[in-house]
C-alpha cells in the first residue's frame, strides 16, 4: 500500500491511497472461492457452480465488497501510522477500481490545528466577589413565599396587577376572527407579560363577569407572520378574579423545605448554605468565562475546523430543542444554523486553545479537585452517595469531571500571571449577570 499525505491548508488533510492489484487479486480470488462454497444456483449442486458461473453472477457484488474493505481498512492503517485524528468522517472521492489496475481513492478531512497559544500574561482580568448578607437571605425567603402562593377569590372592586384572572376572550382583526385569537377559561396573572403588549393592562380594573373590548397592535417581531404589526380587538370576559395569598412561615412551610426541626432560624441557615452553594458555582463560572474571554481575544487568529462547528452547531440546536419543545417533540432543523453559528465557533476555538494550553503547561486533572467537583454536585440531591457512585463506577461519566476540574486548573493557572481587579457585586447582580 502507498500512501500520499498532504496539506491542502492548515485544517486539511488529503490521502492518496494505492493499493497494488496484485493485492486485489489475491483478495477477490480468495472471497471468489468461499462464495462458491456457498452459492445455491438452479441446476448445480451445492459447492459444485462453476467457478465461471460463480464469477458471472457475484463478481461485482465481491469486488464492491472489497473495495469497501479496503478503503476503510487502508484509511485507518494511514491514518495510524502518520498519527493523524480527522474530525468527523473523511470525504472519499476520485475513486478509481477497474479491474486490472491498482485501486486508488482519496481521503480529505479536518484536523485540529497544532497551536503554541499565546497565554494570559500581564492582562487585566476583572473578577467578580460577592458576599450573602441578611438581606439577600429575607429576599430570597420572600421569592420562596411567593412560589407557593396561593389563590383566593377576590371580592375586590377590581383586579389589579399580580392577581390572577378566568378569562374568556375572542379576538378580530377588521372585524373578523383569526386563527389562535380566541381562548376560554384561560387562566391568567395579571402584569407577567405573558400577553402580547397592552393585553393585561386591558383587563386591570375589571370585575368578575365584567366584559370588555381592548385594542391591541401585534408586535413587528410577533412569531406569525400574518399578525405582524396589526391593529386587533379583542373582546375579554373576566369568569373569575382570584388574589394571592402568601404563606405564613410556619413549621409546616419550613419542612417542605427540608428542615426537619421547622425552625425558623435553621431554615434561615439553610436557605443561606443553599444561596452560597449556587454563589460559588455562579462565581467561578464567571470568573473562569472573563479568564477565558482574554485567551480567546489574544488567540482570535486561531483556526476553526469547519466541520467541528457544524457538529457543534447541531448540538446546540438539539439543546434549544429541548427547551423550545416543553416536552413535546420539536424538530431541531427548523432551527437556523445562524443563530448557533457564532456561539458554536467561540465554543471551538475555546475547546481548540484549552487543550493547548493544557498542552503546553503540561497539565493534568487533580484528584482531589475532581472528588471536591463530584461532592459539591452529590450535595444538590437526595442521595449524594449515588451520584458519587454514577461518576466514580463509570470512567466516560468520570471523564466529564476531569475535563471540569482541567478548565478550573487552567483558568487559575493563567490567572496567576495577569492582573487581577476584583469588583465587589451585589449578589442579585451576580444571579442577574448568570441569566444574561
Amino acid at each position: 500500500m502507498q500512501v500520499v499525505l498532504e496539506s491542502p491548508n492548515a485544517l486539511e488533510r488529503q490521502f492518496t491511497i494505492t493499493i497494488p492489484n496484485e493485492d486485489i487479486e489475491t483478495e477477490f480470488e480468495a472471497k471468489l472461492a468461499e462464495t462458491a462454497k456457498r452459492a445455491r444456483i438452479d441446476g448445480f449442486r451445492p459447492g459444485k457452480v462453476p467457478p465461471k458461473v460463480v464469477r458471472q453472477r457475484y463478481g461485482q457484488a465481491i469486488r464492491q465488497e472489497i473495495a469497501s474493505d479496503l478503503i476503510e481498512k487502508s484509511l485507518g492503517q494511514a491514518l495510524t501510522e502518520h498519527d493523524v485524528k480527522p474530525i468527523g468522517q473523511p470525504k472519499i472521492e476520485d475513486l478509481h477500481f477497474e479491474e486490472g489496475s491498482d485501486f486508488t481513492f482519496k481521503a480529505t478531512f479536518e484536523v485540529f490545528p497544532d497551536l503554541d497559544p499565546a497565554l494570559v500574561d500581564g492582562d487585566n482580568v476583572e473578577q467578580i466577589k460577592c458576599k450573602i448578607n441578611a438581606a439577600d437571605v429575607k429576599e430570597m425567603i420572600a421569592t420562596l413565599r411567593e412560589q407557593r402562593k396561593g389563590w383566593k377569590e377576590s371580592a375586590r372592586a377590581g383586579a389589579k396587577n399580580g392577581d390572577r384572572v378566568t378569562i374568556n376572550f375572542e379576538g378580530f382583526l377588521n372585524g373578523e376572527t383569526f386563527e389562535g385569537g380566541s381562548g376560554q377559561d384561560h387562566v391568567l396573572v395579571l402584569g407577567s407579560g405573558s400577553m402580547i403588549p397592552g393585553f393585561e393592562d386591558g383587563i386591570v380594573g375589571m370585575k368578575k363577569g365584567e366584559s370588555r373590548e381592548v385594542e391591541v397592535i401585534f408586535p413587528e417581531d410577533y412569531h406569525a407572520e400574518n399578525l405582524k404589526g396589526k391593529d386587533a380587538l379583542f373582546k375579554i370576559e373576566v369568569t373569575k378574579l382570584e388574589r394571592g395569598q402568601l404563606p405564613t412561615i410556619d413549621e409546616e412551610f419550613i419542612k417542605a423545605f427540608g428542615v426537619e426541626s421547622g425552625d425558623e432560624k435553621d431554615f434561615k441557615a439553610e436557605v443561606k448554605e443553599q444561596m452560597a452553594r449556587e454563589l460559588s458555582m455562579t462565581l467561578k463560572n464567571i470568573n473562569k468565562s472573563k479568564v477565558f474571554d482574554i485567551l480567546l481575544e489574544k488567540n482570535s487568529d486561531t483556526p476553526v475546523p469547519e466541520t467541528a462547528i457544524k457538529s457543534e452547531i447541531n448540538t446546540l440546536k438539539q439543546q434549544a430543542a429541548k427547551r423550545f419543545g416543553g416536552g413535546q417533540q420539536f424538530d431541531p432543523d427548523q432551527l437556523p444554523d445562524e443563530l448557533f453559528t457564532e456561539e458554536a465557533e467561540r465554543r471551538v476555538r475555546l475547546g481548540i486553545l484549552l487543550g493547548a494550553t493544557v498542552r503546553k503547561l503540561d497539565m493534568q486533572a487533580d484528584a482531589d479537585r475532581v472528588r471536591s467537583l463530584v461532592d459539591e454536585m452529590a450535595t444538590a440531591y437526595d442521595d449524594p452517595e449515588q451520584v458519587v457512585n454514577f461518576y466514580y463506577s463509570n470512567n466516560d461519566n468520570l471523564k466529564q469531571i476531569e475535563a471540569l476540574a482541567v478548565e478550573e486548573q487552567v483558568a487559575e493557572k493563567l490567572l496567576e500571571s495577569a492582573k487581577a481587579k476584583t469588583i465587589d457585586m451585589s449578589y442579585a447582580d451576580v444571579m442577574k449577570s448568570r441569566q444574561s
